[in-house]
Order: C-alpha cells, then sequence, then structure tokens
C-alpha cells in the first residue's frame, strides 16, 4: 500500500465513523434538517422549471426569432455559462480559505509532518479534502439547475450522466488554482506589513464597487435595450479560454446528442484539470515547507502593555462592562483578530454588500409603479435579514464550541454559565447590528422607499439582530463542538445547519407577512386607511413575539445543557 493510499484509507475510515455517529444525534434535528435539506433542493428544483417554462412559452413573445434558434433557447444557454462561470469563482474564493484551514491550521497537520510522507503526498491528501468541503454545497444546490434545464428540454438521458462526470474535473481547476494562490500568500504576506494588506484590501472593494457603478449603470439600463444588454453582458461567459465554457458546453453538447463533442471537452476538461492538480503539487513542493515554517514559528505580534495597542485602546473602551465579561469580550475580539480565516472571510462579506449596495440605484423607468417599489423594498428587507442570518451562522454559532477544551477554565473563573452565553448574545448584537442596519439604511436611501417601508424594514432587521443572535447563541451552547477547532467544520455540522434553516425559516415568516400586509395597502384603491393600520400592527405584533420565542426558547434549552455537560 503506497503512502497516498494509505492517508486517503484513513480519511475514508474516518468519514465513514462521521456519517455513523448522527445515530448518536438527537431524533428531531436530524428529522429537522432532512426534511429542511429536501424541501428547500425541491423548491429551487420548481423554481428553475417554472423560470425555463416561462422563458420558453411566454417571455420575449414579440421579440424577432429565427426558426432554428429561439430568443429563450439562447437565453437559456448563457444562464447556464453564467451559472458555470460564477461557480467557477466562487470555488477560487471559497478554496483560498479552505485551503488556508486545512493545510495550515488544522491539528492534523503537524503530525502529518512528523511521518515519512513526501511533501507531494501531504498537499494531495489534504488537496482531496478541499474539493470535498468546497464543492458538496455547489452540488446539491446547483443539481435542481441542471435537472430543470435537462427535463424542460426534453434532454438526452446522456445528459444527466454528462452533468456528473464533467463536474469532477470542473470543481478540480478551481480548487487548484485556490491551493496556489494560499500557498504563494503564505510565503509572501507575512512579510508584508498588517497595514499594507488592510490598504490593499479596501482598494479592491473600492475599485469594484465603482466598476459595477459605472457597468450597470441606469442611464446604461434605460438606453439600451434589456435583451441587448444581457446578451452583451454575457458575452465573457462564452470564452473558450475558460473551462466554465468548457464544461457548459460539453453538458450542452449531451444534452443535444453531439457526443463527439462532448468527448473533446471532457478530455480538454481533465487534461486541464490534471496539469492544475500537478501545477499545484509542485508549488507545494517547494513553497509549503518555508510558509508553515514562516507561520508557524514566525511571530508578527508585537508585545505591548496593557492598555496599548489598539485592542487595548478597546479594552479601555469597554471600561463600562464589569469584569470577568469584559476580559471575555476582548478574550473573544483577540482569538476573531489572530485567525485569518475568520477576518478574511469577514472581508469577503463586505465586499458581497458593496455590490450590492453598488446596484441598488440601478433601475429603470417601467419599474417606478408603486407595487413594484412595495415589492423590491420587502424583497430588500429579505436581503438584509439574510446577510444577517449568514454572519450569525458563520461567526457567532461557534463561539461556545471555540472554547474547546478550555472550556473548563471558564467553570474555574467567577461566572456563571448563564453570564457566558448572555456574554456571547450581546457580544454578536453590538457587532452584527451596526454593520447590517448601516447596510438596511444605505439600501432604503438608494431605493428611495416610503416613510412606511422605511419604519418597518429598520424594525424588522433591529428584530431580526436580537432573534437571530439568540438563535445562533442558543443552538451553539445545545450543540457544542468542542473537539474541533476549524469554525467551519463546526458550521457545517448537523448544528450550524439547523441553525441556519431555521433563520432562514424565521426571515422568510417575517418578511412574508410584512410583504403581504405592505402588498394589499397597495393594491387596495378604496379601502378604509384604519385596516391597514389594524392589519400592519398585528402583524408586527406577532413578528415580535415570534422573535421572543425564537431567541429565548434556544438560549434556554442551551444554557440547560451547558450546566448539565460535564467537562
Amino acid at each position: 500500500m503506497s503512502q497516498f493510499t494509505a492517508v486517503l484509507q484513513v480519511k475514508r475510515r474516518i468519514a465513514g465513523h462521521q456519517i455513523a455517529s448522527i445515530r448518536n444525534e438527537s431524533l428531531l434535528k436530524v428529522s429537522v434538517v432532512g426534511s429542511a435539506a429536501v424541501l428547500l433542493w425541491y423548491g429551487v428544483l420548481r423554481s428553475f422549471g417554472a423560470g425555463f417554462y416561462y422563458l420558453q412559452a411566454r417571455a420575449f413573445e414579440g421579440e424577432p426569432v429565427t426558426e432554428a434558434v429561439t430568443l429563450a433557447d439562447i437565453l437559456m444557454v448563457r444562464l447556464l455559462s453564467i451559472f458555470a462561470l460564477a461557480l467557477f469563482f466562487m470555488l477560487i474564493f471559497s478554496n483560498v480559505l479552505i485551503a488556508f484551514s486545512t493545510l495550515y491550521k488544522a491539528r492534523e497537520v503537524q503530525y502529518l509532518l512528523q511521518a515519512p510522507l513526501s511533501v507531494r503526498t501531504l498537499f494531495l491528501s489534504r488537496f482531496i479534502e478541499c474539493v470535498s468541503f468546497s464543492s458538496w454545497a455547489s452540488a446539491y444546490l446547483g443539481s435542481p439547475l441542471i435537472i430543470a434545464y435537462g427535463v424542460s428540454t426534453s434532454a438526452h438521458w446522456i445528459y444527466y450522466v454528462a452533468a456528473v462526470v464533467f463536474y469532477v474535473p470542473f470543481v478540480t481547476i478551481p480548487a487548484a488554482i485556490g491551493c496556489i494562490i494560499t500557498l504563494l500568500l503564505v510565503r509572501i504576506l507575512p512579510r508584508l506589513p498588517r497595514f499594507a494588506l488592510f490598504l490593499l484590501a479596501g482598494i479592491a472593494i473600492v475599485w469594484l464597487f465603482t466598476y459595477l457603478r459605472e457597468s450597470f449603470s441606469a442611464e446604461r439600463l434605460a438606453e439600451d435595450t434589456v435583451v441587448t444588454l444581457m446578451i452583451q453582458a454575457t458575452s465573457h461567459t462564452q470564452s473558450p479560454f475558460l473551462p466554465s465554457h468548457w464544461a457548459s458546453q460539453g453538458i450542452l453538447a449531451a444534452a443535444q446528442g453531439a457526443f463527439g463533442q462532448m468527448t473533446f471537452l471532457f478530455l480538454l476538461l481533465l487534461s486541464n484539470a490534471m496539469m492544475a492538480i500537478w501545477l499545484a503539487s509542485q508549488t507545494a513542493h517547494l513553497v509549503f515547507f518555508p510558509g508553515f515554517s514562516g507561520l508557524v514559528g514566525g511571530d508578527r505580534n508585537v508585545l505591548r502593555p496593557r492598555g496599548r495597542g489598539i485592542l487595548g485602546r478597546l479594552e479601555r473602551a469597554l471600561v463600562f462592562l464589569r469584569e470577568p465579561v469584559r476580559s471575555l469580550v476582548v478574550k473573544d475580539i483577540k482569538l476573531f483578530w489572530r485567525d485569518p480565516s475568520q477576518w478574511t472571510q469577514f472581508v469577503i462579506f463586505f465586499g458581497i454588500m458593496a455590490v450590492y449596495i453598488a446596484n441598488l440605484g440601478n433601475r429603470g423607468l417601467e419599474i417606478e409603479g408603486a407595487m413594484y417599489r412595495s415589492w423590491v423594498a420587502s424583497m430588500n428587507s429579505g436581503a438584509c435579514a439574510l446577510i444577517l442570518a449568514s454572519l450569525t451562522s458563520r461567526f457567532v454559532y461557534p463561539l461556545i464550541s471555540l472554547e474547546g477544551f478550555r472550556f473548563w477554565i471558564l467553570g474555574l473563573a467567577p461566572l456563571t454559565k448563564r453570564q457566558l452565553i448572555w456574554q456571547k448574545y450581546w457580544l454578536s448584537v453590538a457587532t452584527t447590528t451596526p454593520v447590517t442596519l448601516g447596510l438596511t439604511l444605505m439600501s432604503c436611501y438608494f431605493l428611495e422607499v416610503s416613510t412606511i417601508h422605511f419604519a418597518v424594514a429598520v424594525y424588522t432587521i433591529c428584530l431580526a439582530n436580537l432573534t437571530l443572535a439568540g438563535l445562533a447563541v442558543g443552538l451553539g451552547s445545545l450543540y457544542p463542538n468542542f473537539e474541533e477547532d476549524n469554525p467551519a467544520r463546526i458550521v457545517s455540522g448537523m448544528g450550524g445547519t439547523l441553525n441556519f434553516l431555521l433563520s432562514v425559516g424565521y426571515i422568510t415568516v417575517v418578511i412574508g407577512s410584512q410583504m403581504l400586509v405592505l402588498q394589499w395597502d397597495v393594491m387596495r384603491h378604496s379601502a378604509d386607511t384604519s385596516d391597514f393600520i389594524w392589519a400592519l400592527s398585528i402583524v408586527l405584533l406577532f413578528n415580535a413575539l415570534l422573535s421572543l420565542a425564537a431567541a429565548l426558547l434556544p438560549m434556554r434549552l442551551g444554557l440547560r445543557n451547558l450546566i448539565q455537560t460535564e467537562f
């Protein structure tokens, strides 16, 4: 048995034990997560199916088309190309973060470095783990699109087989690129001052904001037709040098029965994937050991007296907090600051929000109706709440688990379990509220919403901050994982999945109930204003009671679990 095979055998057995450990989980948790996952997948499938049906049957009925190819066919092909290209770049970004955690931060790497393994064998074994972690979610959410397209176009059965076969080499290429970027960054960035890193990140975000603002300006949307603008904007996805183009065109060729073209594109994609793996392993052979030594052995933190530096000033600014709560808050902030995989993802969240804000004011004259503006305002509140759910699921839920095996030290401190979870709760509220509330205010300003929509949006986001923080802290205390030090793995567990699904369910109920009332107010032409006020008041009161229950019940259950757990 070779070294590589031995490592894979161990990983396979570990994965098998983790899957088998689901039997020890709560039946309610497994049922809720499984049912929600199936319903979400089915809902996405039905949504894509309805969208493809609309394009084929109803959209662009007045547009001139040829007898051979309709405009709907062109747009459906472009849609698959856009999806493949967007997935390609998202996989690169996610693999950069996952590779850093897997290659440098994972606990078992230090043991593997002492084993008689070559660098290439070590890297390839960790590379497979990177591909698995980064691609399973895209396969879960992307499969409804592929199936819906095949059903709507009556594709050949080879199309479904080709979608699976093309997917493996397709996700391998961005994984290799992400690993190469991570290896080079770890080797180079520790030599740069931290101020330069933040300056480069700020310049990138500002450039992205400006580029999107100019590319999709309202003036251009008003001058060009929607179809012309869409075709021009998606022309870059048809480049023959993009792996996403090879994958999408190969799958589409299988749908049309062009098996020769499908085979050629698959071999092209496979050969480039193998070349990318070889380049990544060669890069690891050259720079992994120097980068790992510099990361572990190099100490960039300057020891300062207490009260000095940025974090020291923060501690003095929190003087209004009593001990030991203040020390716990400073400790959590320091752990976040010292973990690049944590604050890097936070910066990416800010980049996504910049993209969102950059496109809010881009609307044409045809969407100025009251009903449409009310719908957009409600959907904007939902988008802000979903961003909040992502923040709490990614950064708040793991807080209790990240205490790790040191949790027993907290038991020796003059601190009760109740004080601990409430400290995590208020820390979450204090950090997420300025971000999400500021995003809501800016988005409402750009959308020029009415006073009632503005007030409801602010009320909703404040309520969601209080609720989702309690849900994340409560479930994080109810289902802690003290054996894992990687936040990404903690979040991807059953408890983290349950937290995100319940957060999305809560947002759906709150936003949906408010949207019904606000849309009803727009659609009614001659009705008593008092009816709308009463209806809105009842909905807001119901949402407040629902938020109270959704925050306090998980907190209570989590507190009970921590009290009963022995360390």
